[in-house]
């Protein structure tokens, strides 16, 4: 009876660490785990950058606004995204232009409401409207397709039409395809290749790999059965 409950207890000494190994993801330089130290290292690190620079952002020297903005772009945080929004009002063009071009960078999508009624203020300025399309753009957030196409269909200045066709085709949404179709086709001359090249961006996009909910639960019922 003792040798066989040696024998089990070896096995189980042999048998546990194996099954911890083979759930530990192959990390063979160590590569993943530096990541996950520094990652968790730079947090406090991050969060007093953006503390640091939330604070220039709101004081008085407009060199150091700039400058925060810039260093919030690079942080990348959500949280700098509200502030952004503010600074995208502000009457300062330059601090202004920077804020809504690093929402762009930053493909913040909590900002595309804001920036489209901002879009169609009166008291917006004409470089303003056009900086803010080409934001939504690099944004990407198919909401503001609709309040695109609305702006595009004003007798506006040519080039910010352009800027907005060419939002349109960076979004890639399918809804702004018979409209650009419509340009391309029979619109200003000068913004018919713009909405061709529109048109290209928005067919070579591939389509979403959407699975139908009935199909994707009959999927997992089907997985669960096979455990």
């Amino acid at each position: 009876m003792r040798w066989r409950t040696g024998v089990g207890l070896g096995l189980v000494a042999a048998i546990v660490p194996a099954l911890v190994a083979a759930q530990t993801p192959f990390d063979p330089d160590g590569s993943g785990t530096r990541s996950r130290l520094r990652d968790r290292y730079r947090q406090p690190e991050n969060s007093q950058k953006l503390t640091d620079n939330l604070k220039k952002l709101n004081g008085d020297d407009p060199q150091q606004r700039l400058e925060a903005i810039g260093a919030l772009g690079e942080l990348n945080d959500a949280k700098a995204t509200e502030p952004l929004v503010a600074a995208a009002n502000d009457p300062d063009m330059r601090i202004r232009i920077k804020a809504i071009d690093t929402l762009g960078q930053m493909k913040a999508k909590d900002a595309t409401p804001p920036l489209i009624q901002q879009l169609f203020m009166r008291d917006t300025d004409l470089p303003t409207k056009r900086r803010i399309l080409a934001c939504l753009g690099k944004i990407g957030d198919t909401r503001a397709t609709s309040p695109i196409l609305d702006f595009l269909a004003r007798d506006v200045d040519p080039a910010a039409r352009g800027n907005a066709i060419f939002a349109l085709g960076d979004i890639g949404d399918s809804a702004a395809v018979a409209p650009l179709q419509a340009i391309a086709n029979d619109g200003d001359p000068m913004l018919r290749g713009i909405a061709a090249d529109a048109l290209k961006k928005i067919r070579a996009r591939p389509a979403p790999s959407l699975v139908p909910s009935a199909f994707a639960n009959d999927r997992r019922q089907a997985g669960a059965a096979a455990q």
